[in-house]
């Protein structure tokens, strides 16, 4: 598994979980690159993780209008 992993899902239940574990890139530009795709592509996902492994920090995003806003 790369470094950077995205979750994402219809709703954020804050526990997280392997199942809302979707694909995972080497850099974080690559993460976002395809978080930003998700958000324009995916009808039913209202928010998406970025995971850093090798940090433990994560960054939220919700989808409003098929953009990612950072979450709370």
């Amino acid at each position: 598994m790369n470094r950077f992993a995205i979750f994402y899902g219809t709703y954020n239940l804050l526990m997280g979980g392997a199942k809302d574990f979707k694909e995972s890139h080497p850099t974080e530009e690559a993460a976002l690159k395809r978080a930003k795709e998700i958000a324009k592509t995916e009808t039913f996902v209202n928010w998406v993780q970025i995971f850093d492994k090798a940090t433990d920090k994560y960054i939220v995003y919700v989808i409003v209008d098929g953009e990612l806003k950072e979450g709370k």
